[in-house]
């Protein structure tokens, strides 16, 4: 058979071949080494090939180029498949959201629950007096915030717990998007100042913040400030002008100081976005300058665990007394009022390492006490804490706010019976310890120096729930009465939503 005859037969069963997929299939299913060898024959060689009126051309077919052809099985069910596109209802065409009404509010609240147990030696007791066990709500808190407008925000919310009962904590409006500022923001909050500050109690590691916190950070004022972040989201930065004084409801008044300001900068030189953050390292510096009122100030601190109760206040005819004044823990240092200062410009430097489940957080503090008629005063002191997550989670942070952020468990905490047994979940487990130190003795301020090693086990329940335990060893020298030690242990429950 010539070479142009076999071309025709070729190209006549390769379109009997794709107009016939059973017959194609048969023939590449043959298993029968004949009926392979006959096709292969079909197949003209590449090689070289001269038709009688043609010049040299090159021919071939590659059968590996072809598409793999179907079973019957395979088309009834790709038409079938169409059939049922075809039949099947359009979906709808999705409603664009309905536009936000404003105001716009949100309610939410916390709450935590608290026992402590105190042991002291002689010393302790004979500067401090017994100091009662107990159990309290540390806070109990109710909030609304939401916006008015697309660009202005407010924040109200009041503690059941603290002192007043109820007493102010944060109340205040911001208006976002402002040139230059980012965002500005009155009323009272809390002052940019320190990553214990800035970050809410509901994710601190341990159950009160460090020896430092009472001491020197001007924590929540009323005032006027404005903050931002870089757009990468590396860097934040904030500060505020405010009255330092605080009555537990916003209210602060003296002719003769009682102004400040604070600011803080926060950067991150490291953080791991491939894992969303379970690794990164933040550091930052913040400066607090204090005109108090009527020139006078005062340093002192708890030893890092507090319980307390309201005793008796007066008694009207119905023979109920009001909440009188607040007895518990004592303050472990104290100045008492420092007469004649002009201004206390407060520094600090904090640093924060996360690496999977481990965390490593610091601050130091200096205070340098500007005073009329004695010398110039430093005051100081220090923390330091790491944490380990024994279930893998990690300490969250905040990249808009500089700040820790919520533990979110990868497994929430459940115990239920079925009728095929019992099955639980272990929510999360991180032990922590924490070291602190403060000294307020220098120049003509004798106030103390206190030495809490803290250690800590935290359960989180699930992101929402959680329960810590606390044992505190606290050295004290209390005004140079000498060095006195005592113990205590702390059991929290706490819940927000």
């Amino acid at each position: 058979m010539r070479w142009r005859d076999r071309r025709h037969l070729l190209a006549m069963m390769l379109a009997l071949w794709a107009f016939t997929p059973a017959f194609g299939q048969e023939l590449w299913e043959s298993d029968s080494p004949s009926d392979q060898a006959d096709l292969i024959g079909l197949a003209p060689s590449t090689d070289m090939v001269r038709g009688p009126d043609e010049g040299v051309e090159q021919v071939g077919y590659d059968f590996a180029d072809q598409p793999v052809p179907q079973t019957t099985e395979e088309q009834i069910a790709n038409l079938q498949r169409q059939i049922d596109e075809l039949k099947a209802p359009k979906p709808a065409s999705i409603a664009a959201p309905p536009p936000v009404k404003y105001p716009t509010v949100a309610i939410n609240g916390v709450f935590q629950a608290d026992a402590a147990l105190f042991n002291q030696d002689a010393q302790n007791l004979a500067t401090f007096g017994q100091i009662e066990d107990g159990a309290d709500f540390r806070r109990a808190r109710l909030n609304a915030k939401g916006s008015v407008n697309p660009t202005t925000n407010y924040f109200f919310q009041m503690d059941f717990a603290f002192v007043g009962r109820p007493t102010f904590t944060d109340v205040w409006v911001e208006w976002t998007d402002i040139p230059l500022l980012g965002n500005v923001r009155a009323g009272q909050w809390k002052q940019p100042f320190s990553l214990e500050v800035v970050s809410s109690f509901r994710y601190t590691t341990f159950m009160e913040r460090s020896l430092l916190f009472q001491a020197f950070t001007p924590f929540r004022h009323i005032g006027i400030g404005f903050y931002d972040h870089s757009e990468d989201l590396n860097t934040t930065w904030a500060a505020s002008l405010m009255r330092t004084g605080q009555d537990q409801f916003g209210g602060s008044i003296s002719t003769d100081g009682g102004n400040g300001l604070a600011g803080r900068i926060t950067h991150l030189p490291y953080y791991d976005e491939c894992s969303g953050g379970r690794a990164y390292w933040h550091v930052g510096g913040a400066y607090f300058l204090n005109s108090p009122p009527r020139d006078t100030v005062r340093f002192r601190t708890i030893p890092e665990i507090f319980v307390g109760e309201n005793g008796a206040g007066p008694v009207g005819t119905s023979g109920q007394a009001v909440p009188g004044a607040l007895n518990g823990t004592p303050f472990f240092v104290d100045t008492l009022p420092i007469p004649g200062v002009d201004a206390v410009h407060t520094f600090g430097l904090e640093s924060l390492t996360v690496f999977g489940p481990f965390s490593l957080q610091a601050e130091a503090m200096a205070a340098v006490v500007d005073q009329q008629a004695n010398p110039t005063a430093t005051l100081g002191g220090f923390y330091a804490q790491a944490g380990w997550f024994l279930t893998g989670e990690h300490r969250p942070y905040d990249r808009v706010a500089g700040a820790i952020d919520r533990v979110k468990p990868f497994e929430d905490f459940f115990w239920v019976s079925t009728d095929s047994g019992r099955y639980f979940g272990t929510g999360a487990w991180e032990v922590a310890a924490r070291i602190s130190y403060l000294d307020i003795t220098d120049a003509n301020i004798n106030g103390g120096q206190i030495t809490d090693i803290t250690g800590g086990v935290n359960w989180y329940m699930n992101a929402y729930t959680k329960a810590v335990f606390n044992y505190i060893h606290s050295w004290t020298d209390y005004r140079s009465t000498g060095f006195s030690e005592a113990n205590a242990v702390g059991f929290r429950v706490q819940v927000d939503f």
